[in-house]
């Protein structure tokens, strides 16, 4: 294609940035973003955190999983941290799994090349509170490193079907998916 002018346009689409809303939805749900309806938006989260908290089950994953063909993750918890420069506290839903007698969330913020927010505030404060199952736990956290979090790693990589899909492209992208160990003041609900 040309311009009157006779110079040459490019009719490809501008490339998108590997942070965006856009280009995580569509390598989470493996290159089908037309099959997400409750998007990863801020309405779509708190739409999803509402629901986690009364019901235990994530709209949100469960279509993120079937648009990837993979088996949807039951266990979700309401993960509430300290917000690292406004000390507001921050909730997300996100899906659990377990180590030894402690819990894991992993960060993959959708492959993206930065870490989740909430790990950024559990980097600064590590003091947090977990809702499973309609019940409010107080915890700790902490981001794992090292051979810590390669052991972590192997584990919970058996249980999180697209973890090694995910630590691929966030290694792509310059980093680790985030790792972080939460212990759990209270017991856990079964």
């Amino acid at each position: 294609m040309t311009t009157p002018q006779g110079e040459a346009v490019s009719t490809e689409a501008a490339p998108t940035p590997k942070d965006s809303l856009a280009a995580r939805t569509n390598f989470s749900s493996g290159g089908r973003p037309w099959m997400i309806l409750l998007k990863p938006t801020p309405r779509g989260r708190a739409i999803d955190r509402f629901i986690v908290r009364w019901t235990g089950f994530s709209p949100m994953t469960y279509e993120f999983a079937k648009a990837t063909k993979k088996a949807y993750h039951r266990p979700h918890m309401l993960l509430t941290t300290i917000g690292k420069r406004t000390g507001e506290l921050r909730t997300s839903c996100l899906p659990f799994f377990r180590y030894e007698d402690k819990l894991v969330v992993c960060g993959t913020a959708g492959g993206g090349p930065k870490d989740p927010q909430w790990a950024w505030n559990i980097r600064a404060d590590g003091h947090v509170w977990i809702r499973i199952k309609r019940k409010l736990i107080p915890a700790t956290a902490y981001v794992a490193t090292g051979e810590e979090r390669a052991r972590i790693f192997e584990v919970v990589a058996t249980q999180h079907q697209g973890l090694e899909r995910y630590q691929e492209q966030t290694t792509k992208n310059g980093r680790d998916v985030a790792m972080v160990v939460i212990t759990p003041k209270a017991p856990i609900p079964a």
